[in-house]
């Protein structure tokens, strides 16, 4: 008996040794050895950076669409080909992602169908480190590893108690009664309280304005909205070639009410020298003082612009003269018109896209060489996330051909080429009758690149365009004629940068 107890001793100490090993290992399992475990604190308040939580690198299998040449565009399952370096690290003439801040702006009505897929896609911390980022909205909230912040929450309560700010109020009434503003089609679902477009055009000048006093270091704010994405190092690189002490707001040009500004949605950069002269300039708060006009206008990016330009900072690349060449686009990519004189220019943007974009964007992203390749130009983009979609014609699809139009009722005095064309006059006079006749017109004109026919009209573009088609069981199908689409993809060769 005694030679027994004397063995069970061990027993419980053999057992509390693997207790001990298992939960070492459960508790954490990415806990490598070497490693601590940290703790990070969030502060929830709207007066300063986002507080970031550390978190290792996200990988994942990358499988879009990889371009063939252009005369026999076919889809393909095979994954792009990794980058040779992280966007991250690279520097164009001395500046990198760490030396700029990128603005995100959000809404409360929209941040949760909108930016959890830039968690992993525009704010990856490969791409930019979270202490570059500023994600602004109007509710407070704690998404991941970041803060958002609220841009409207040092407007006064005079201001807060205005009309407009209805759904800034009612947000927080939706979330203490349990109802969630995704309207996403599950149980408790809501769309939320209306007036949320009305609302944002309140954050664009606080949220600069904020941006500059809490960031001052940085010597560009890159500035985006929840429904778009920029491609961050072609924005780098873009804006590498200005002096970022001078004062320059660059975008794509929009105009209204006798203001020239940057279109949000497009994106848009503005230099610490421009903040400086204008927000930092003054003791007065741009808001407060540009509150009135913003209440009277439509637009926020439109206020934002009058108040830099009232302080001397001009939309323009060329110090203020209100001109842009090609980049930030303020359209999707498939509704977007792709023509020689873009071709060779590397693409900063896209806007009014979905999540499905937004991933494969950023897989072409991850997938681009830009150390040895150098930017990402519209054509690259084209034969990567078009190109292996282009059919020779397809049905029920629009391709938003527009430039000639051949009708029944026109084609006598239809609108022609330029003399210096080459085209065949009788083809495309009868280019109405079918969609035999439509594509052969487009055919005869030399520079002609797509075509779309549709009952007694002919219509034929010199740029190439997506569109979008009618799947078989969508409703359209039944109650809209159908349009036939073809592209002449072969001419894209002739679309050679130097």
């Amino acid at each position: 008996m005694s030679y027994i107890y004397k063995n069970n001793r061990l027993v419980p100490a053999i057992v509390i040794s693997i207790c001990l090993i298992l939960f070492y290992c459960f508790i954490d399992p990415s806990i490598q050895p070497g490693e601590t475990l940290q703790v990070v604190s969030v502060e929830k308040t709207s007066e300063q950076a986002a507080a970031i939580v550390p978190q290792k690198p996200i990988t994942e299998a990358t499988t879009p669409h990889k371009a063939n040449p252009p005369s026999q565009p076919t889809k393909s399952s095979s994954s792009l080909p990794k980058a040779s370096s992280s966007p991250s690290s690279i520097q164009h003439n001395g500046l990198s992602a760490d030396d700029v801040l990128l603005i995100v702006k959000t809404g409360g009505t929209t941040i949760w169908k909108r930016l959890l897929i830039h968690l992993t896609t525009s704010l990856d911390e490969n791409r930019i480190k979270p202490e570059n980022i500023a994600i602004y909205s109007d509710q407070t909230q704690t998404v991941g590893r970041f803060q958002v912040i609220d841009a409207l929450a040092n407007m006064t309560s005079e201001m807060k108690a205005k009309e407009d700010f209805a759904v800034y109020r009612q947000l927080p009434e939706y979330d203490s009664h349990n109802y969630y503003v995704e309207a996403a089609g599950v149980a408790g679902d809501e769309w939320g309280p209306v007036g949320g477009w009305i609302i944002d055009k309140y954050k664009f000048v606080p949220l600069v304005e904020h941006a500059g006093a809490h960031w001052p270091k940085a010597k560009w704010y890159i500035y985006m909205e929840d429904d778009a994405y920029l491609f961050l190092p072609n924005v780098i690189s873009y804006l590498s070639s200005f002096d970022a002490s001078k004062p320059h707001y660059l975008g794509s040009y929009a105009a209204k009410s006798d203001v020239i500004f940057a279109h949000g949605g497009a994106g848009f950069a503005l230099s610490r020298g421009a903040w400086e002269q204008s927000f930092g300039s003054t003791k007065e708060s741009l808001t407060s003082k540009y509150y009135q006009y913003t209440k009277d206008h439509c637009c926020g990016d439109q206020v934002l612009a009058l108040a830099l330009r009232d302080h001397g900072v001009k939309f323009g690349e060329n110090g203020g003269d209100g001109k842009f060449t090609w980049g930030f686009n303020p359209l999707v990519h498939w509704n977007f018109a792709f023509e020689q004189s873009n071709w060779c220019k590397p693409v900063l943007s896209w806007h009014k896209v979905h999540s499905r974009d937004v991933a494969r964007y950023y897989d072409l992203e991850k997938s681009w060489d830009f150390s040895t390749k150098g930017p990402l130009m519209h054509g690259d983009f084209f034969k990567h996330m078009i190109l292996p979609d282009v059919k020779k014609r397809a049905e029920w699809w629009d391709n938003q051909s527009g430039v000639y139009s051949v009708a029944s009722g026109n084609n006598e005095w239809s609108p022609k080429p330029p003399k210096e064309a080459k085209y065949d006059a009788a083809l495309w006079k009868k280019a109405w009758q079918s969609v035999e006749d439509c594509e052969a017109a487009c055919k005869s004109w030399d520079k002609c690149m797509q075509w779309a026919y549709v009952e007694d009209l002919c219509k034929m573009d010199d740029k190439m365009m997506m569109g979008q088609g009618y799947a078989e069981g969508m409703s359209q199908r039944k109650t809209a004629l159908m349009h036939t689409s073809g592209w002449l993809y072969e001419r894209l060769e002739n679309w050679k940068c130097s």
